[in-house]
C-alpha cells in the first residue's frame, strides 16, 4: 500500500474532520523519517516508502487510535470546580451579610448576583464549545470592530459616574463597559500571533495594535491601566521569550518592561498634573493616608485601622469601632473576612481562588499550539492581575477605586466577562489535540518547518 492510500484509509477513521490536517501532518513526518532511515540502509526511494508505510501498522487500527486522541474533550472537572467555587463565593458573601450586625451594609444581592452567575456560567460553557482558532483568521477585523463598538457605545450612550464615562444603559440595565474591554486581551493575543516570525517589525506591529486599547482606557477609565499595562507587558514578554519574533530576548525584555514602567510613571505624572481632583487626591491619599484621615483618606485610614486588630481566628479588636465606615460593597469583602472571621479564613478563601486560577492557566499554557498558548497566557494573566490588585486593596496597600476579584466580588458585568475568559481557556484545552498550527512558511526556519513549533 502506498502512502496516499494509507493516509486516506486512516483518515476515514477520524470523526473530527478538523483534526485531519494535524493527523496528516504527523503521519507525513513519521513516514518521511522512517523512509530516510530505510534509504540510508540502501533501499530505493520507492522501496523505502513502502517499507515505511508498512512500519506504521494497520491503517484502521492506527486510525481508531488517532480518532481517540484527536478529538475535542471537555475538562468537566475544572468546569464543575468553577461552579463549586462560584457557589462558595456566594456563600461567603451571604455569611458576611448574615453575621455582620451593620445591616445597612450589603455584600450579597441574591437576585442580581445569582442571575449574573448563571448567565456567566452558561456563557462559559457555550464559549468552551466554540473553536478558539477561528478567531485567528479574522483577528484584526474582530478586534477593530469590537473597539469601534465599545468606543461608540461609551461615547454616545455612556453615563459619567465619579468621572468615569463607562456605564451604558441597556433596556434599563446599567452595564459597565470598561469591564468588557478585557475581552480585547484574547483578541489582541490572536493579532499578535499573526506577526510571529517577523522580527522587530512584527513586535512593533504588536505594540501599535495595543495602543488603541490603551487609549480607550485612558479616555474612559484610567484606573484600569494598572491591569492592562502589566497584562500587555507579560503577553509581549512571553511571546519574545518563546521566540515568536526571533529577536534578542534579554534586550527586548528590558525594553518592554522599561517602557511599561515609564508609561505607568508618566500616567501618574499626567494625573497629578492634569487629572481630575478625585484622581489627584487618590494618589496623595495612598502616599500619606493618615494626613487625609478626616477627608478623602478616611476610607483607606479606616481600612488600615480595621485590619490592625485582626486575629488569626475570630473577630478583630477594632471591628466594632471601624466596620461601619467602609463602603457597602464586596470590593472590601476580603477585608471584612479578615476583620470578622480571622486571617485564617481569608487565607483559605484566597487559596481556593489561587489554586483554581493556577490550574486553569497551567492547563492552557501546556498547549503545543502557539495561538492557544498565547491566548491562554493573556486570559490567565488578566484575571490574575485583577485578583492581585483586589488583595492589595483589601490589605490597605493601595486604593484604586472599585476592584474586582473572581468569585469574591458581587455579581455584574465583571463576573460575566470573567466566565467568558474562563470559557476561552477551556476552549483552548478542549481543542488542544485538534487545532493544527497555522503555518506561515515564509517566516519559518527549515527546522521550524519540520517541527512546526
Amino acid at each position: 500500500m502506498d502512502r496516499r492510500n494509507y493516509i486516506k484509509l486512516l483518515s476515514d477513521q477520524i470523526r473530527c474532520k478538523k483534526a485531519l490536517p494535524l493527523v496528516t501532518r504527523e503521519l507525513e513526518v513519521h513516514i518521511e523519517e522512517q523512509k530516510a532511515d530505510f534509504m540510508a540502509e540502501g533501499m530505493t526511494e520507492r522501496e523505502a516508502e513502502e517499507a515505511a508505510v508498512r512500519e506504521m501498522g494497520d491503517p484502521v487500527e492506527v486510525g481508531a487510535e488517532m480518532d481517540r486522541i484527536h478529538r475535542p474533550k471537555m475538562n468537566w472537572r475544572i468546569i464543575i470546580g468553577i461552579g463549586i467555587v462560584s457557589l462558595l463565593g456566594a456563600g461567603m458573601l451571604y455569611a458576611l451579610d448574615t453575621n455582620i450586625e451593620q445591616k445597612d451594609m450589603l455584600f450579597f444581592y441574591p437576585p442580581s448576583h445569582l442571575l449574573h452567575m448563571l448567565i456567566g456560567y452558561m456563557a462559559m460553557i457555550g464559549v468552551c464549545y466554540f473553536d478558539y482558532t477561528r478567531v485567528a483568521y479574522k483577528a484584526k477585523e474582530l478586534l477593530a470592530a469590537y473597539m469601534i463598538l465599545l468606543i461608540g457605545g461609551m461615547a454616545f450612550f455612556g453615563t459619567s459616574i465619579n468621572g468615569a464615562r463607562v456605564f451604558v444603559s441597556l433596556f434599563g440595565i446599567s452595564v459597565n463597559m470598561s469591564q468588557t474591554l478585557f475581552l480585547t486581551i484574547p483578541l489582541y493575543c490572536a493579532v499578535l500571533y499573526k506577526f510571529r516570525g517577523q522580527g522587530y517589525k512584527g513586535l512593533l506591529k504588536g505594540v501599535l495594535w495595543m495602543m488603541p486599547i490603551i487609549a480607550v482606557q485612558v479616555r474612559f477609565r484610567m484606573a484600569q491601566l494598572i491591569i492592562l499595562i502589566p497584562a500587555f507587558a507579560v503577553i509581549l514578554s512571553v511571546a519574545v521569550y518563546r521566540r515568536y519574533f526571533r529577536v534578542p530576548v534579554a534586550k527586548t525584555l528590558t525594553a518592554i518592561w522599561g517602557s511599561a514602567a515609564f508609561f505607568i510613571c508618566a500616567g501618574m505624572f499626567m494625573i497629578l498634573r492634569f487629572g481630575a481632583d478625585y484622581q489627584i487626591k487618590r494618589l496623595k491619599v495612598m502616599a500619606a493616608p493618615s494626613q487625609y484621615a478626616a477627608e478623602e483618606g478616611y476610607q483607606l485610614y479606616t481600612l488600615k485601622k480595621l485590619l490592625e486588630g485582626s486575629k488569626f481566628v475570630g473577630q478583630g479588636e477594632h471591628f466594632t469601632e471601624f466596620s461601619g465606615s467602609l463602603p457597602d460593597s464586596s470590593s472590601f469583602a476580603l477585608s471584612y473576612v479578615i476583620a470578622y472571621f480571622g486571617v485564617f479564613a481569608a487565607v483559605c478563601v484566597i487559596s481556593v481562588v489561587v489554586i483554581l486560577l493556577f490550574k486553569l492557566t497551567a492547563m492552557t499554557v501546556k498547549q503545543k499550539n502557539r495561538l492557544g498558548f498565547l491566548m491562554g497566557v493573556g486570559c490567565g494573566v488578566t484575571i490574575a492581575i485583577q485578583a492581585a490588585w483586589y488583595v492589595l486593596t483589601n490589605l490597605g496597600v493601595v486604593l484604586i477605586g472599585p476592584v474586582y476579584c473572581p468569585f469574591i466580588t458581587n455579581g455584574g458585568m465583571g463576573m460575566i466577562i470573567t466566565y467568558v475568559l474562563f470559557g476561552i481557556m477551556l476552549s483552548i484545552y478542549r481543542y488542544q489535540n485538534v487545532a493544527a498550527e497555522e503555518v506561515k512558511r515564509k517566516h519559518l526556519t527549515d527546522k521550524e518547518k519540520v517541527e512546526l513549533f
